[in-house]
């Protein structure tokens, strides 16, 4: 079973950024099929560098559709995205430097932060979206 399973519930109505987050669903699904399949570390190391990429990719996109002057949590939400962007890049580079790491711990996390974020802060950030105008509802 994947790591992390898409449901509907998830959906903030803005289909750009929940295509977004389908993938970002994949790409976490990705690291773990790797790790469960045999222990390979160039292949481990790539599939976290797709998923640390993908996501500052994706944090750019939603903060892209962020009016600082208007969205009311536009501090929060930059917070957490630096957040994550940081212990993710931090885990990438201690694994890539060789150094001990533990794989279920950041999985733990990914998977937590990923559903957390999405319906606790994006939720909010597709309600003001849609809001605006600026994406049909869901």
């Amino acid at each position: 079973m994947p790591l992390l399973v898409w449901n509907d519930t998830m959906s903030i109505g803005v289909p750009e950024i929940d295509d977004q987050h389908k993938r970002l669903f994949r790409l976490a699904n990705d690291v773990e099929a790797t790790l469960r399949s045999g222990f390979d570390k160039e292949a481990v190391q790539n599939d976290l560098r797709i998923l640390c990429d993908y996501a500052v990719e994706h944090f750019a996109a939603e903060e892209a559709l962020m009016d600082m002057d208007a969205y009311p949590e536009y501090d929060k939400h930059m917070s957490e995205h630096m957040l994550c962007t940081t212990k993710a890049l931090d885990f990438l580079e201690a694994f890539s430097e060789d150094k001990e790491v533990d794989m279920a711990a950041f999985l733990q996390f990914v998977t937590f932060w990923i559903h957390d974020h999405i319906l606790n802060v994006d939720m909010t950030l597709g309600t003001f979206l849609r809001g605006r105008g600026q994406a049909p509802s869901a």
